[in-house]
């Protein structure tokens, strides 16, 4: 049945707060700041996906510098007390580690989802399907620990184990006398390469990549970090290409607020687009605030080479406080 444009409701912006004015629009701009509305909300929800994912692995870093602090300073001759902080231990690991696996998985679905919603970007959505093929192809650690996130949703843990303890740093004085510097304290939680390898969940390419490993287990710090550098480096394509498009959006939406402060001879601040049955906020700042979060965490392209140390150096800058 043919439909007369003639007879649908005409789209129009308005204030929105009781008694706000209404201002209407015609329906091709209507359409533009549509297509810019859900532009920018896209962004932003892709965008919060990752800031949760890489939220749950500075959590995951934290925890492991607590852990160890703990640890210096636990009551080792209280058996009782030892036995529960390693269980501790152990159960903390795995909610981390959980975590980062879970808000990933969510981050490479969803995103997938919000950018097929988003028709009018089918650049983006190609760019994401792209860096996402790449992150695996390119990362041994990617393919692992998407092989993990199912391991751990369907076969057990993916916690397979730790290692925690002090560990003395010696040095040699002028006289060649070998003397003990401090005591380095830290945890290092592991991967039980056998067990995912032996896993139903894990598919056959991926195991053959594990039987080239020698030992039965990977370290998780090492693992996770270069997991997250990968994931970092595929969300900084999306952000790139989003960039533009969200630049463009902010624009369209900016001139509209512009439009209606002249119509109205005084200042909008906030602004709803309607049109049929629908209505959606148009925040005014919206855009911005996206692109200041495109400039977050950009230290994650390194996350694989960081570590951090409370280690005191053994030179005099130490001891004057310079």
């Amino acid at each position: 049945m043919a439909i007369n444009l003639e007879e649908q409701p005409t789209p129009f912006l308005a204030e929105s707060f009781i008694d706000g004015e209404q201002f209407p629009i015609d329906p091709e701009l209507h359409q533009t700041l549509s297509k810019a509305i859900t532009t920018v909300v896209s962004a932003m929800e892709i965008e919060e996906l990752f800031q949760v994912f890489a939220h749950s692995f500075l959590n995951l870093e934290e925890d492991i510098l607590k852990l160890s602090l703990e640890y210096a300073y636990i009551e080792r001759d209280d058996r009782e007390h030892s036995d529960n902080f390693f269980n501790k231990v152990r159960r903390r690991l795995n909610v981390r580690i959980i975590t980062i696996l879970t808000a990933f998985q969510s981050y490479d679905d969803q995103t997938n989802r919000i950018l097929i919603h988003a028709s009018h970007l089918p650049k983006v959505q190609q760019a994401n399907k792209a860096a996402r093929a790449s992150a695996f192809d390119d990362n041994f650690s990617y393919r692992v620990c998407t092989a993990l996130r199912n391991y751990a949703q369907h076969r057990d843990l993916p916690l397979g184990g730790f290692d925690i303890g002090a560990r003395a740093d010696f040095s040699c004085d002028k006289h060649g006398k070998v003397r003990k510097d401090s005591f380095r304290y830290d945890v290092s939680p592991w991967l039980n390469v056998t067990k995912l390898k032996g896993s139903s969940q894990t598919k056959r390419n991926l195991k053959n990549e594990l039987e080239q490993i020698y030992h039965k287990y990977i370290d998780l710090k090492w693992l996770l970090r270069s997991f997250v550098s990968a994931v970092y480096h595929r969300h900084e394509t999306l952000r790139q290409h989003l960039k533009a498009e969200v630049e463009s959006a902010q624009l369209d939406i900016s001139t509209a607020y512009e439009s209606i402060s002249l119509k109205k001879g005084s200042e909008v601040r906030l602004l709803d687009l309607h049109g049929g049955d629908q209505k959606h906020p148009m925040r005014k700042d919206l855009g911005t605030k996206v692109l200041r979060e495109f400039k977050t965490l950009t230290s994650l392209r390194s996350a694989a080479r960081n570590y951090v140390s409370s280690k005191i150096e053994l030179e005099a800058k130490a001891y004057s406080g310079q």
